[in-house]
Order: structure tokens, then C-alpha cells, then sequence
């Protein structure tokens, strides 16, 4: 194909076998943040002591350490409205309680990995309620911007032109599809 070529650029992705790998340049990195940049991000938006609405209670993005635990701070949105909470256990719809609900343990308590559909406290919008993460793998953003947006349906927050630039790319799924995927997680 005459106006196609072989040559890497910064952002491409090569699929070998279902397995998706992205080509970062020395250049392109120098415009995602590092990992002590994530972790100062992470503590200014935790700085501004964000507060759940319903609660009351004061919100806050676990460490970069401890990513993998759900801790009882951490704030939760609820997919379909966009709303965000700490969490709770209530709000289940009761066509939907009991078929999904998985209990994690960590930060001292239990709380559910998948929850299933709930009922927004401020909308009374029903969908998905989980929890937000802060997307720790730098070099998957497309800018060093605030994390100020998340992916659906996984809650990986990062840098609205990451959210976009990521929604935009048909990613190989199985051998006859694309689809868009959180980077972060492949969801």
C-alpha cells in the first residue's frame, strides 16, 4: 500500500497474537507523567478532601503501593449517572442483590469488588457502583493533565485526553472484532 508504512511512531500499537503492545518514544514519554508525578497528583486531589455527598465523609484515592486494596476512604461512582460516593452498603436493587456480590478484604474492613446494580442516593439512577482508581501506569497517558475523568465500565481515572484519546482506538478483540478498552486494565 503506497501511503501506509512500517515504521514505528510514538502511539503505535502492534498486536501480535492477541496481545496488544504499544510503542512509546523517548519523546512521546517525556509527555506522561512519571510515577512520582501519579503520586503527587494523587495527593493534591486528596488534599481538596473531597466529601462524599450522602455521608459526608471525606474521600480519598488509596497510594500507588497500596493500589491493589480496596480501602474504606476510597470513592465510588456509580457508572451510569457519573455520581460519586464513598462507599456503602445499600442502595441494591433487589431483582439484582445477592447474584453478584464478591467480598474483598482490606483497609481494615470488607467491602465488595463487584457490586451489582444500586440505586444513586441522588438520582435514583440505577447501574453499576465501583470504585475509583487512579491509572498508575504513566506511560498509557496521553498527557500529564489531572486525572479528572474515569473509563466505563472499569472506573481507571487518569487525564480526560487520555479517557478520549483511549474511547477513539478499536483495540483487536479475539481474531473478528475491535473494540475500545480501558488501557489500564483491558475492560
Amino acid at each position: 500500500v503506497e501511503n501506509e508504512s512500517n515504521m514505528l511512531q510514538d502511539g503505535s500499537l502492534i498486536d501480535l497474537c492477541g496481545a496488544t503492545l504499544l510503542w512509546r518514544t523517548p519523546s512521546g514519554l517525556r509527555h506522561t507523567p512519571t510515577l512520582k508525578q501519579l503520586e503527587s497528583l494523587r495527593q493534591e486531589l486528596n488534599a481538596a478532601r473531597p466529601q462524599c455527598p450522602v455521608g459526608f465523609n471525606t474521600l480519598a484515592f488509596p497510594s500507588l503501593a497500596q493500589r491493589a486494596t480496596i480501602d474504606k476512604k476510597q470513592p465510588w461512582v456509580y457508572m451510569n449517572c457519573g455520581h460519586v460516593h464513598g462507599y456503602h452498603n445499600w442502595g441494591f436493587r433487589k431483582e439484582k442483590a445477592g447474584s453478584s456480590a464478591v467480598a474483598l478484604t482490606g483497609g481494615g474492613g470488607t467491602a465488595p469488588a463487584t457490586t451489582g446494580d444500586r440505586e444513586c442516593p441522588m438520582c435514583r439512577g440505577v447501574g453499576p457502583y465501583v470504585p475509583l482508581w487512579l491509572g498508575c501506569e504513566g506511560g498509557l497517558y496521553l498527557d500529564a493533565g489531572p486525572p479528572t475523568h474515569a473509563f466505563c465500565p472499569c472506573g481507571h481515572v487518569c487525564s480526560e485526553k487520555t479517557v478520549q484519546g483511549w474511547s477513539q482506538i478499536p483495540l483487536p478483540h479475539g481474531t473478528h472484532a475491535f473494540h475500545a478498552a480501558c488501557p489500564f486494565c483491558g475492560t
